[in-house]
This record gives C-alpha cells, sequence and structure tokens, in this order.
C-alpha cells in the first residue's frame, strides 16, 4: 500500500507539472531545466525533493527523513544553489541523476 501511494504521488506530481511546459520525456536535460522561469524551477524541484524522500523511505525511515531533512531543513536556500550548480556543470545530464547523486552522497544508497 505505502508503494502504491507514492507511485500515486508521483505520478499525480508529474501530470501536474506538465502544464507548465515541462516535457518527462528522455530528452529533458539539465540545460532545459535551467531555461524553465525560476518560480517553475523552485516548484520542481520541491515536488521531486519530497518524493525523492519517499521513495527513499522505501529502503528505510531513516533514509528517508534525511533526504527530507537535507533540502527541507534551514539550508534550503543553499540547497537550491548547489542543485543549480550542479545542473550547470553538467547541462547533458538529467535532472534526477543530480537529485540521487546530491541526497546519495549525505544519506546512503537508495538500494536494499
Amino acid at each position: 500500500m505505502k508503494y502504491l501511494m507514492i507511485c500515486m504521488f508521483v505520478f499525480f506530481f508529474l501530470a501536474a507539472c506538465k502544464p507548465m511546459g515541462m516535457a518527462y520525456a528522455e530528452g529533458f536535460q539539465n540545460k532545459d531545466f535551467l531555461n524553465l522561469p525560476e518560480a517553475h524551477q523552485k516548484f520542481w524541484i520541491q515536488g521531486a525533493m519530497h518524493a525523492l524522500g519517499l521513495v527513499a523511505s522505501g529502503k528505510s525511515e531513516e533514509t528517508g527523513k534525511c533526504v527530507i531533512d537535507w533540502y527541507f531543513g534551514d539550508k534550503r536556500a543553499e540547497r537550491n544553489g548547489l542543485i543549480l550548480a550542479s545542473m550547470r556543470k553538467y547541462p547533458n545530464s538529467y535532472p534526477s541523476a543530480i537529485f540521487l547523486a546530491l541526497t546519495e552522497r549525505v544519506c546512503g544508497t537508495y538500494r536494499k
């Protein structure tokens, strides 16, 4: 049931973002993300990090909490800066790769 709720959340989150000009096809790279308006970037990052925290909690509650605390803690502006700088550094990569790399560096791998 927990995984069904996570999948439903991610599906509805992605569907809600699509009208804002977000493309979730294979070709949506960091360079495309960086061309979005700043408000859309912030909204997308917040939603993605929340969803990532839920997915990470599938490994363990501690891992999920670590992801949520890392992003939504008192250094959110710093985290946004780090995420966006990483996207600029790797423009041909994908936003999901940046989120995974940064959070796994702090919280450990998501694999069981």
